[in-house]
Order: structure tokens, then sequence, then C-alpha cells
């Protein structure tokens, strides 16, 4: 699908660590992070993405994952990922799914990345240890907009603000 040029490219991920409202992060240099939604666009605009991944989100704890294989990722699988094991994150995904599928206009930029086809992974970034088996956890959503080769943060959602710390 291609993306519309009057409709904004939509993402959400989920990390370890927060990203700021406005923060704008070259597209080639995320920080370590699990896509929870690929890019999307839908006819709405930020305000009515930002209501349905919340409303998807509440009440949700911290993302529980441990670390399995590495895999190759990409059109020339030529992007090296850590697949993650967690029912808790497949569960979003599909809740995500569900919410922002039926926003008026919605369209998947890849939508074999959807649904069944959804494979959680961590993205190899310099500094980052993930070997299988490890465990770890992600407090923080960060929903952003795609524009050419940068990703501009327009809302954050933090998961453990009711877990009384962790």
């Amino acid at each position: 699908m291609p993306a519309d040029a009057a409709r904004e490219l939509y993402v959400v991920v989920a990390l370890p660590e927060p990203l700021s409202v406005a923060a704008m992060i070259s597209r080639r240099a995320w920080p370590a992070h699990v896509t929870l939604a690929s890019n999307f666009v839908v006819d709405g605009g930020p305000e009515t993405v930002t209501r349905a991944v919340a409303d998807c989100c509440v009440d949700e704890p911290p993302l529980r994952l441990r670390f399995a294989e590495q895999a190759w990722f990409g059109p020339r699988h030529d992007i090296a990922v850590q697949l993650v094991e967690s029912a808790q994150i497949i569960a979003l995904h599909e809740r995500l799914a569900v919410a922002l599928e039926a926003l008026a206009g919605f369209g998947a930029e890849t939508p074999e990345y959807w649904r069944e086809g959804y494979r959680p992974h961590v993205t190899h970034v310099p500094g980052v240890v993930t070997s299988p088996g490890m465990t770890a956890q992600l407090r923080f959503l960060a929903i952003a907009v795609m524009t050419g080769s940068t990703a501009t943060i327009i809302s954050a959602i933090d998961l453990g603000r009711d877990a009384g710390g962790s």
C-alpha cells in the first residue's frame, strides 16, 4: 500500500526507556524497541490514533518478554533482529490491530506484518545485548509519525504509571 501524501504514516512501538513527545529520530537509528503496530495510515488525525492506542493500553502492565533466536528481516533479509517471546505482546498487537483496522481509511503499509504475520522482535542496536533466554520488560510505548527519514514522537504512554515502580 503506497503511503498517501495527504495522510500521515504512523507506527506504535514499545521501549525500555521513554521517548519524549516531539522528539525526532532518524528512522535508521531507532533506540531498542519492539514494534507493536507497523506502519499504517488512517483518515483521522493524530488524536484519533492516540485515542485508539491509549484505549487498548488501559490497565496494561509493563510488557514482559524473553529473547529468542536471531533472525534476518527486511525485503533483502539483511536486517539483524532478535525474536522475542511474549504472549502479552502478541495479545496487545492483536488488540491494537482490531482497534486501528476499525478506524476510517485504515491501511497497513505492509499488511503481511500484521496479525498472523506479526513476529515480535528487537532490531539489533549497537551497545544493546539481547542474548537468547534473557528476559526484559518494556514499560514505555510511543506513537510516531513517519516522515521521510524521520520519526516524530506524537504520544508517549507509561505502562508503569500505576505499577508502583519496578
